[in-house]
């Protein structure tokens, strides 16, 4: 099926799927199994949804991240996106939840379907006829998306505007010139003295790709391209986000801001450094191999706290989706456990392989060789 199935299409699939969950779920005996010869009851349930957002809502029938009503969790308006205090959000309901899923499956036209997604980010799935099925504590958030791909990618890239040219030319020192970095579109580093509003000067950046260039990792970590940042490097993958912020930027970055302006720890760059770390320090717990009350407070102090520091700091920048959704996956850590066991990594992998497959399309047919002699 080339691109992603609609709505329609996931349903007609998960029909199918469904019928069957629903007859484990009472239980099937088989007659005899390995270890049974005298035969055995099977029960089956399906838990959590993990895939990346976008496939999470589809599964389930939430609205997309562009919706009015964008969390699986709560019903904060998009508008009001910058609200952090948790115990104001209004949470969704499963009862309503359902009523509502239910109308829209029963509407008589598409046109009241429309209307009724419109007002509340609601359609029916196939997966809500499973009596156990919770939509709204089950449709998990991946951290590797919100993580790496997302709380990492946006603070560098949206926020510190440190998407770069890589410059072709080169300095007497046989440093390469890089072009001025921008917040906004207005240049904030004309190579002269730094003023207060930079971001990342052009001798950061050249320091931050030579200790990048330099630094030895362990052999089971793989590094990211050295001149990340610029378009011939290419687009970063979760795990060289993961080593860009948590190891190369934390290297060079407590060098350069930390110790130059420790002795002035509200000069601007020095803010910009704890804000960063706070970030680094909330992701590296919430994908610790272990979890307990201590550590889910811990990180939703801390990413709180990132979040209403980057609005202090940068009072031009809008918050995202996924801004939100990383303050609700404390959630999934006391319901679910430590991340490790429910993030998608492994099917992305497993997706890589099989697109790597080579396919004539036609399903349940292979070809075999005849010997005609």
């Amino acid at each position: 099926m080339p691109g992603h199935p609609n709505e329609d299409q996931v349903n007609h699939i998960l029909k199918e799927v469904v019928d069957e969950l629903l007859l484990l779920w009472h239980g099937v005996f088989y007659t005899h199994t390995a270890e049974c010869p005298q035969g055995r009851s099977v029960s089956l349930a399906v838990l959590p949804a993990v895939c990346d957002a976008e496939g999470a809502h589809s599964l389930s029938g939430f609205a997309s991240h562009e919706h009015t009503y964008f969390c699986v969790r709560c019903l904060l308006p998009k508008n009001d996106i910058h609200n952090l205090k948790p115990e104001t959000w209004p949470r969704r309901d499963l009862e309503e939840h359902r009523k509502v899923a239910s109308l829209w499956r029963d509407a008589p036209s598409i046109a009241d379907r429309d209307k009724i997604f419109k007002d509340y980010g609601v359609r029916w799935s196939e997966l809500l006829r499973l009596p156990y099925w919770n939509p709204i504590t089950f449709t998990l958030i991946d951290s590797m998306h919100m993580g790496y791909l997302g709380l990492f990618s946006t603070h560098i890239r949206k926020i510190w505007k440190m998407d770069a040219e890589k410059p072709k030319s080169v300095g007497p020192d046989g440093v390469p010139s890089i072009p001025p970095l921008t917040y906004e579109g207005v240049v904030i580093d004309d190579g002269h003295e730094e003023d207060e509003a930079s971001q990342a000067s052009d001798s950061d950046m050249v320091l931050i790709w030579e200790d990048s260039k330099n630094t030895v990792l362990p052999s089971w970590i793989d590094a990211p391209p050295h001149n990340w940042g610029t378009k011939a490097a290419g687009k970063l993958s979760a795990d060289e986000w993961k080593v860009v912020c948590s190891i190369s930027l934390v290297i060079t970055l407590i060098r350069v801001w930390g110790y130059k302006y420790q002795h002035d720890p509200q000069s601007r760059h020095y803010q910009l450094l704890l804000n960063f770390l706070d970030m680094v320090h909330a992701i590296q717990l919430l994908n610790l191999h272990e979890t307990s009350s201590q550590i889910r407070q811990d990180y939703h102090s801390l990413i709180l706290k990132y979040l209403r520091t980057v609005l202090i700091l940068f009072p031009d920048v809008s918050l995202k989706p996924n801004h939100h959704y990383a303050i609700h996956i404390a959630e999934d850590l006391e319901l679910m456990g430590p991340v490790h066991a429910h993030n998608t990594p492994v099917f992305e992998r497993t997706n890589h392989t099989l697109q790597e497959l080579n396919s004539n399309q036609h399903l349940g047919k292979c070809c075999v060789d005849e010997d005609k002699d």
